[in-house]
């Protein structure tokens, strides 16, 4: 299934008229700055981040593409992300619920628990259960075979 790219359009359609308003009335007061944008950016890392951290699934080869099915996730983490660097755009409720339930299904997703379809040009990222062993080497001297040196 091809990933998808969030892009401002999407978060616009995830807020509320009083929210949208302070969006666009902050972006009129500073054009040159892209707050939903780096936003976006930051919540599609995090997103890549937690499915990689799963070693289970795929990522796309494509940096700003997330799975079409964690959208949503996105969406809401990135309007509680707008509220904590605008704070003039305050959450509803049922916002800061679904932020939560979108850090719950990232947080499985992350655990390997949850997988995620399969973009179309994937890379792989491993399976963290068969990891790497760390531990202290064998030793291949002892005070005894080092006497007579």
């Amino acid at each position: 299934m091809d990933w998808i790219v969030i892009t401002s359009a999407d978060l616009d359609s995830a807020l509320n008229k009083p929210q949208l308003e302070l969006l666009k009335a902050q972006r009129l007061r500073e054009p040159e700055s892209d707050i939903a944008g780096e936003i976006i950016s930051n919540i599609v890392m995090r997103i890549r981040a937690e499915i990689a951290a799963g070693g289970c699934n795929m990522l796309d080869a494509d940096h700003s593409r997330i799975p079409p099915e964690l959208k949503e996730c996105a969406l809401r983490l990135a309007v509680e992300s707008l509220h904590l660097r605008v704070p003039s755009i305050e959450m509803s409720q049922s916002q800061q619920k679904h932020a939560d339930i979108a850090r719950e299904t990232l947080l499985r997703v992350s655990r390997g628990e949850l997988p995620v379809s399969r973009p179309i040009f994937g890379i792989s990222t491993g399976d963290s259960r068969k990891g790497v062993s760390s531990g202290a080497a064998p030793r291949k001297a002892d005070s005894k075979s080092l006497e007579n040196i």
